[in-house]
């Protein structure tokens, strides 16, 4: 099999090839790579401005009960793994520029890639959740000293539905749409590579 250097050289010679150019394709490639690293990164400075804001808030106040003080440990934690997490992804992400000679490393790269992600979305967020709650049985806990029983239960039913909601519902949401967005570009560089073997 020739070099793909050389198929490419080739295929910038050849304009069209089933009505879709090789430049084409590479920026539809490139579009949808950049608009998911821009979401990853946003995702980055809005958890980085949560954990400011939890930082300043066990800082500032002044809490009387020393579970509340593990609460804000557990949820500051939690979401300094997943700012890592995601910041790990942008820059996988974003360095992975080079591998867009290589359709074929790059649709493995990104195959490795969504099942990564997928793992983090599923079992990662299950762990993520149950410590998320955890923390907020503790801060509950100083919470009682100050509202009355009926304010406490509707606080902790609508805790409760809020996170059946994020996990049953919204979770199954992004899950869907990251998967649809990665598998889009493993789609078009699938293409891509169909285009030279031809």
């Amino acid at each position: 099999m020739k070099d793909f250097n050389e198929l490419k050289q080739l295929w910038h010679v050849q304009q069209e090839h089933d009505g879709v150019s090789y430049n084409a394709i590479l920026n539809t490639v490139k579009q949808t790579k950049s608009k998911y690293t821009t979401k990853l990164l946003s995702h980055v400075i809005s958890i980085a401005i949560i954990v400011l804001i939890t930082i300043y808030i066990f800082i500032s106040f002044r809490f009387h009960t020393w579970t509340t003080l593990l609460s804000m440990f557990i949820v500051t934690t939690c979401l300094i793994y997943y700012m890592l997490i995601q910041i790990k992804d942008y820059r996988a992400i974003s360095s992975s520029e080079s591998l867009l000679d290589k359709p074929e490393a790059y649709i493995a790269y990104l195959q490795a890639y969504k099942q990564h992600r997928y793992q983090l979305n599923t079992r990662n967020y299950t762990v993520y959740t149950i410590c998320l709650s955890i923390a907020l049985a503790l801060y509950l806990i100083e919470m009682s000293f100050y509202v009355s029983t009926f304010a406490l239960v509707l606080f902790i039913a609508g805790a409760i539905l809020w996170f059946l909601i994020c996990y049953f519902v919204l979770m199954k949401v992004y899950i869907k749409k990251e998967s649809e967005r990665l598998e889009e570009l493993i789609s078009k560089l699938k293409k891509l590579e169909n285009q030279f073997k031809d």
